[in-house]
């Protein structure tokens, strides 16, 4: 009895030391897990919410976990990164399982709210690109999960894809609260579009853009394409200027022309009352000739002026026209939001 009990006691410590080893080694992760989640949670209680993002991703990358998803998201959003927030935050709504307690549905629906506010500020980016390609947007890489777009800030985004030393680039306006799909495809190699000739060439996928006009691509390789016809020239902006002061200084000399009128108006009608009462009846008498001479040149000055209003509204009308009326092809769009004309001015 004693004997079975002395070697039972070794067997006994020796499984529970593998035990406790194995499980030491299983739990490595989880303790650095832990503690770099206890270092995030210090760096978010002093304020430093990017130091907190990344020991948060250096979680995520030792375990994919949904606590590491949704506060990557939550921080990004606090950060202002609305683009992050509302990748990482989406990925927290799949992988967070049905609320069970009070607790746990206060914390999902925050995070809900948080992601709809980051979507109210963003667009959203879906690009479909060669199989095997790597793509850049903005220079920034990304990936691709199933299809589902990129959330993007509002703007403008340069999207490439790359592949084999055969690169496609477009660039595309994302609005706020849309979403926008680019297609990228490689141009055929010139060689290999010289080789494919026949008629139909032009039809092949992957074609460059010169074949489809119908002429393949082997036969506009070596002419060259015309080069675009030069947009019309805008207004001189000296025209303008010349125009409107052109105008106002006849509109000046109308005023003082009527100006004089008045006078040279009142000042014959006064040499006339100095006549006498019957006016004046004698026009050889000075006052009489006075009076004549003042009312020619009040119909004379009325005439100048009538002619510098008309000449100076003339100018100013051909100037407005100048610069306002399209000198190219307009269009016109009638909408329910009102017109709107589009040309070059």
């Amino acid at each position: 009895m004693h004997s079975h009990v002395r070697l039972g006691i070794p067997l006994a410590l020796g499984l529970a030391l593998f035990t406790l080893a194995a499980g030491a080694m299983a739990e490595r992760p989880s303790g650095t897990s832990a503690r770099l989640m206890q270092q995030a949670h210090a760096a978010v209680d002093e304020g430093r919410l990017a130091d907190a993002r990344d020991l948060w991703m250096a979680v995520w990358k030792l375990e994919r976990s949904q606590v590491a998803a949704c506060n990557l998201g939550a921080l990004s959003f606090r950060l202002g990164d609305a683009p992050a927030a509302v990748r990482w935050l989406s990925l927290c709504k799949e992988m967070m399982r049905k609320p069970r307690t009070p607790g746990e549905r206060e914390l999902y629906e925050s995070r809900l709210a948080d992601l709809a506010r980051a979507r109210q500020v963003v667009g959203e980016l879906r690009v479909v690109a060669p199989a095997g390609a790597a793509a850049t947007i903005d220079g920034e890489p990304v990936e691709f999960d199933g299809g589902k777009p990129v959330p993007v800030l509002p703007g403008r985004h340069v999207v490439r894809a790359s592949s084999d030393g055969r690169t496609a680039v477009a660039e595309v306006d994302v609005p706020r609260g849309g979403t926008r799909e680019v297609r990228l495809a490689f141009a055929a190699p010139s060689g290999e579009a010289g080789a494919a000739g026949g008629p139909g060439a032009s039809g092949a996928p992957g074609a460059a853009p010169e074949a489809a006009d119908g002429r393949g691509a082997a036969g506009g390789a070596g002419v060259p394409r015309p080069s675009p016809s030069p947009p019309p020239p805008g207004p001189r902006p000296d025209v303008i200027v010349g125009g409107v002061g052109l105008s106002a200084t006849l509109a000046a000399l109308g005023g003082v022309m009527m100006m004089a009128t008045e006078k040279k108006e009142a000042a014959g009608r006064a040499a006339a009352r100095s006549a006498g009462p019957s006016g004046c009846f004698r026009m050889t008498w000075p006052m009489c000739r006075d009076s004549a001479s003042a009312y020619g040149d009040m119909r004379a000055f009325r005439t100048v002026g009538i002619a510098a209003f008309a000449v100076g509204g003339a100018v100013l009308g051909a100037t407005l026209t100048y610069a306002l009326v399209p000198r190219g092809q307009a269009e016109l769009n009638v909408s329910a939001e009102g017109i709107a004309v589009m040309g070059v001015f």
